[in-house]
């Protein structure tokens, strides 16, 4: 097990782990959030793909503003901005979560339909 694997017990190892990976994760989040603005924002141009495009960028904002929330926390150490930074990360989850639940239980539908659809096709030329 490399270093980065092992498990972190002592706070100084803690908070240097943090200070090492928080503005990475940060940046990554920011730059996913974009992506997740911009996506939403094209599902948009259209009145259905609104149904979708809506919650993507608000999970896109979410995960901006954890990305700012973890960046604050970084420089001052507070409690509160740690709070902050992992519900706006949480809320972006739930938001990602509902979503993949929704597209689950639409693919299932689809299945179901186009099950039905084959075997009428079957049994139309029998």
């Amino acid at each position: 097990m490399s270093d980065q694997e092992a498990v972190i017990t002592d706070s100084s190892q803690i908070q240097a782990s943090m200070t090492l990976n928080v503005p990475k994760m940060a940046q990554y989040m920011k730059f996913i959030g974009i992506i997740q603005i911009i996506g939403g924002a094209l599902y948009c141009l259209t009145i259905i793909g609104a149904l979708i495009g809506v919650p993507v960028i608000y999970m896109g904002i979410r995960l901006r503003e954890a990305a700012d929330g973890f960046k604050k926390y970084l420089a001052s150490d507070s409690r509160q901005d740690l709070s902050y930074a992992i519900d706006r990360q949480t809320r972006s989850f739930l938001i990602q979560f509902i979503l993949m639940i929704i597209s689950l239980a639409l693919l299932g539908v689809y299945i179901i339909v186009l099950i039905g659809i084959l075997a009428a096709g079957v049994s139309f030329f029998d």
